[in-house]
């Protein structure tokens, strides 16, 4: 079976008050839906992309965990 990673992206500061009880019960389905199928393996938040981390993995096997706005935006790595 195919798996898929379905990722759902809220701008900084977004209000999550706004989403009503009928939006959590569509993800809720789609969830059960995807977890009988098998095609379900993880399911998780990120926070916010001001948050966010990079991390880079050292010749000496450590990971350096670099803020996000240490982070230079022509990276390819």
């Amino acid at each position: 079976m195919s798996q898929y990673l379905v990722a759902i992206h809220h701008p900084d500061g977004y209000d999550g008050s706004l989403e009503d009880e009928a939006v959590e019960r569509d993800i809720d389905a789609l969830n059960e839906e995807m977890l009988a199928a098998g095609g379900r393996v993880f399911v998780g938040g990120l926070t916010s992309a001001s948050e966010a981390k990079s991390l880079r993995a050292q010749p000496d096997g450590r990971v350096l965990i670099v803020e996000a706005a240490s982070v230079s935006k022509t990276s390819t790595r």
